[in-house]
């Protein structure tokens, strides 16, 4: 049954005119996508072209969109635009980024800091909505890449495609922008430079990739009309009241907060379970306390691999086993000790690293341990528990839910950085920053809303949370 709400959604986007935005504001659990589905529905003599987040959400959309959407992510548009351009001779072998090594032959005399710094730069300019960076190490970069000296990443095909196609869009009424509160300047750029009607939707407060270099279109995006979806079809109103309060208490967005209820009716059978951990570390720091005779009960939604990838190549090279450090690491191999690795990790605060630099000193040889108990749970497919991060459970959903207590004290972090700005003004600090702040109390809201019906919370929030039911209780 569709909602006033999502009636008004419907209704708003009949009725657009080319180049006019709407703007949607959906809270967890609230059907955006649904609506969006309606939408095109009911302009079924419109074309309509659907910017999605990632391939996964391209494959589900395919089987839910009417035939008149058509589905893609930016850099497929992009790929196929390249293809069809240059021919795929190059887009045989992409690179996912750069490392410091990949540069050296292009600035043999810079640091590792300055290499550091220079994939940083050239990475932000691909992610921007500028046509020409004004630095010249970037350029230089670009063009070695445009001639094939260095290998072709994804974000530098996307960036060409802004900047040498601009007829695009062409064959469509309708453009849809999905999760908008993670995507960057280059894809707000080719959302907004056409004559299309346009439409972005998202959730303020999921916006977790900024250590990506993804930002919150939803904030700085010009709508004729903002419209919100409020009301949640996952959560029982007392997660959604957990939810409201630290986004209240804490969000930089609180001035046009609209609080979530809920439009389930009362808590259902507990058949799922998830536990929802801020880091890779906490989930190998999880599995490492699991006894034999519990494993058959826990699995893994990424691969054992892919979370204890490099912990282990870290391991590997500490112990000079060289040859099994894996190929997405094989970069570390050109560093020629320990000390010189740690060094880099500071210098170049590269938080992956440090952190994984962390797991090892931790466990040491025990993490091969560690890892064979994680490759036991990873496909055990029958499994009712579900071991994962914060980052991984965005878009899914289960009927009870446990936070892990590696994530952010929020009261804590907040009060630092309020006392900060009253002591410190015009002062650099290396503490966390307001959007750094933002990014915690999103990932902490995003794990409170995969709860269906129970939510335990280990995290030292939960005892602020009490705090205020204490009080309610009291004063009532």
């Amino acid at each position: 049954m569709i909602t006033e709400e999502q009636q008004a959604v419907i209704e708003t986007s009949k009725r657009m005119q080319p180049q006019e935005t709407l703007k949607i504001e959906a809270c967890a659990g609230s059907g955006k996508t649904s609506a969006l589905i309606e939408i095109a529905k009911s302009n079924p003599d419109k074309r309509f072209l659907y910017l999605a987040f990632n391939k996964a959400i391209v494959e589900e959309a395919k089987k839910r969109f009417p035939p008149n959407v058509r589905i893609f992510t930016t850099h497929g548009l992009a790929w196929k635009w390249y293809a069809y351009t240059y021919g795929t001779k190059d887009l045989v072998n992409i690179k996912g980024g750069y490392n410091v090594f990949d540069l050296k032959e292009l600035f043999p005399d810079a640091s590792y800091h300055e290499l550091s710094s220079l994939i940083s730069k050239f990475r932000n300019f691909c992610y921007s909505a500028e046509i020409v960076s004004h630095d010249q190490g970037v350029r230089k970069i670009f063009e070695a890449v445009k001639s094939g000296k260095l290998s072709m990443t994804h974000d530098f095909y996307l960036k060409l495609y802004q900047i040498e196609y601009t007829n695009r869009f062409k064959n469509y009424e309708y453009v849809l922008l999905d999760e908008a509160q993670d995507t960057n300047p280059v894809t707000m750029a080719l959302f907004t430079d056409n004559n299309c009607r346009r439409i972005l939707v998202g959730d303020s407060h999921q916006s977790i990739y900024g250590f990506r270099g993804a930002f919150n279109a939803l904030e700085s995006a010009v709508a004729d009309t903002t419209l919100h979806l409020s009301y949640s079809f996952r959560s029982v109103q007392s997660v959604l009241d957990r939810a409201n309060y630290f986004l209240q208490r804490f969000s930089l967005y609180k001035e046009n907060f609209v609080p979530m209820k809920s439009k389930v009716g009362l808590t259902g059978e507990i058949h799922s379970y998830c536990e929802i951990y801020r880091t890779n570390a906490g989930i190998i720091t999880r599995i490492s306390k699991l006894d034999e005779k519990d494993i058959r009960y826990f699995r893994l939604i990424r691969s054992a691999s892919a979370i204890f990838g490099c912990a282990l190549s870290l391991l590997a090279f500490k112990n000079k086993r060289f040859d099994k450090i894996t190929h997405e690491f094989s970069w570390l191999k050109k560093f020629s000790s320990w000390a010189e690795l740690s060094n880099y990790a500071d210098d170049c605060d590269d938080a992956e690293i440090s952190a994984n630099l962390k797991l090892v000193d931790n466990f040491d040889n025990r993490l091969f341990d560690i890892y064979k108990k994680a490759c036991q749970i990873a496909d055990n497919l029958q499994a009712t528990h579900v071991i994962t991060t914060a980052h991984t459970a965005k878009g899914l959903e289960w009927d009870d839910v446990q936070i892990g207590d590696d994530f952010v004290d929020l009261a804590e972090a907040h009060d630092k950085i309020v006392l900060r700005k009253r002591k410190r003004k015009g002062k650099k600090s290396h503490s966390m920053t307001a959007q750094e702040f933002q990014q915690e109390l999103n990932l902490y809201y995003v794990s409170v809303t995969r709860a269906r019906y129970s939510l335990s919370d280990l995290t030292p929030n939960n005892e602020e949370f009490r705090k205020l039911t204490r009080f309610s209780e009291v004063k009532n």
